[in-house]
């Protein structure tokens, strides 16, 4: 149901299959009520035919002779139809040959009063009436019509087959021209699902196609955001830029200032380390600040060349070490985040095992769902017991090696920023693991 195409076609299969229900329900109560008076017509039919066809008999008792039957059913036994006359006492006057022997009787009914009745598989047709005989004395008597209801069930039967047979069509006719109907409907949100894969994957810098009135103010919302987003990574960047170029200019002047001759060799000494750690510290501040963080519109980055570049630049660092680099990373694999990040964050996590390693470093990536998992390896001593110390900014595993300290905390200020996590532990190489998740 994470679906709106799926949810809008089963809510309108539902409200269909409701529809077609109560439909084909009340047509076949239509229907039924229908043949029920066309069966009640049929047997009054029956009535007066046979009354057409009486006579007094010599009691004087109304009667009809076999010869003036209308229906040769009412001739022949277990044929469907019956037919009996009683007078007013209850007694049985005269009975069609079809009728059997074990048929309860009707009562005693009014003059002119007709009685419809649907039990125990028949249909039942009583109707009081008064004959004068041929002494003119008027008797009361009622006649029945009997017939058995299997015609009537076969008719519903056919009817009802028929009618969910057309029923059954007619939604799945109506069930496809809905889903057309909404495949057609939900094009637009298809359109702008493509536009923004579009934005993200660099093809196109905002959503430029036509939408309905309905989707423009989220189209507009979106292009607004974009240009927000990009206005403000810009001038931010910028700004950091004018910031870095400001404090070059005092810090050029500071060392220039320790390098003259008149300056102290001790002074010079005691200033050349808190300079140079204001100079780093600034450097890194200023990377902090500028890292981009995770960005869903955003084009996606390859990662093995870009750790490829990070890889090549330590050779020439770590040339007289003579470290081995491995990458690991699938060539297909990548990543949306920003490229000063990603250099950062492996930048940090390179030189880190670089400068600890004996021999060995490898670089490891892989898909997990909608994350990417990074391994960082070296062969060399590993992480202290309380290696998590290690993630504060300013904590060094060993003061005497060079170093402000702050790498790992800059690589965990990154990961934090793409809502990651970065954990430290041991390599199979025998020394530290960095593992991070983006």
């Amino acid at each position: 149901m994470t679906s709106l195409r799926i949810r809008q076609l089963v809510a309108a299969s539902l409200v269909l299959a409701v529809f077609i229900a109560l439909c084909g329900a009340g047509l076949e109560q239509a229907f039924r009520s229908s043949a029920l008076q066309a069966q009640r017509s049929k047997l009054e039919g029956m009535v007066f035919a046979l009354l057409a066809a009486a006579e007094s008999n010599q009691n004087g008792d109304l009667s009809i002779p076999a010869p003036r039957l209308p229906d040769p059913r009412l001739a022949n036994p277990q044929s469907g139809l019956q037919a009996a006359i009683v007078d007013e006492r209850g007694g049985l006057i005269w009975g069609s040959p079809s009728l059997a022997d074990d048929w309860p009787l009707p009562a005693p009914m009014d003059v002119g009063v007709w009685d419809f009745e649907d039990k125990d598989g028949w249909f039942s047709l009583s109707f009081g009436l008064r004959w004068l005989n041929s002494n003119d004395a008027p008797r009361r008597y009622t006649l029945q019509v009997l017939e058995d209801d299997s015609g009537f069930l076969q008719q519903l039967r056919i009817f009802r087959r028929t009618l969910w047979s057309w029923l059954g069509g007619a939604a799945l006719t109506l069930l496809l021209v809905q889903t057309l109907v909404l495949r057609w409907s939900l094009r637009p949100l298809r359109k702008l699902t493509h536009e923004l894969q579009g934005v993200e994957s660099g093809r196109q810098a905002q959503i430029d196609g036509l939408y309905p009135i309905e989707l423009m103010p989220l189209t507009q919302a979106l292009n607004s955001m974009i240009q927000v987003d990009r206005n403000q990574q810009t001038r931010y960047r910028n700004a950091l830029g004018d910031l870095a170029h400001s404090l070059k200019t005092p810090l050029a002047i500071l060392h220039g200032l320790m390098e003259q001759e008149n300056v102290d060799a001790g002074l010079r000494e005691r200033l050349r380390e808190p300079v140079g750690s204001i100079q780093k510290i600034t450097d890194y501040q200023l990377r902090k600040a500028a890292t981009a963080g995770r960005r869903t519109l955003s084009a996606p980055l390859a990662l093995h060349p870009l750790v490829d570049k990070i890889i090549n630049a330590l050779n020439k660092v770590y040339a007289g070490k003579g470290v081995k680099f491995g990458n690991g990373i699938p060539s297909d694999l990548q990543i949306r985040a920003d490229e000063g990040d990603l250099y950062e964050l492996f930048g940090n996590l390179l030189d880190n095992a670089a400068k600890w390693c004996r021999h060995q470093v490898r670089v490891v990536a892989a898909h997990q769902g909608n994350r990417v998992h990074l391994l960082v390896e070296d062969d060399g001593a590993g992480f202290p017991e309380d290696a998590e110390a290690l993630l504060e900014r300013g904590v060094r595993a060993d003061n005497q090696t060079p170093g402000q300290g702050i790498g790992l905390a800059a690589a965990m200020e990154i990961v934090n920023a793409y809502e990651g996590t970065l954990t430290l532990g041991e390599s199979p190489l025998g020394g530290a693991r960095v593992s991070v998740i983006l």
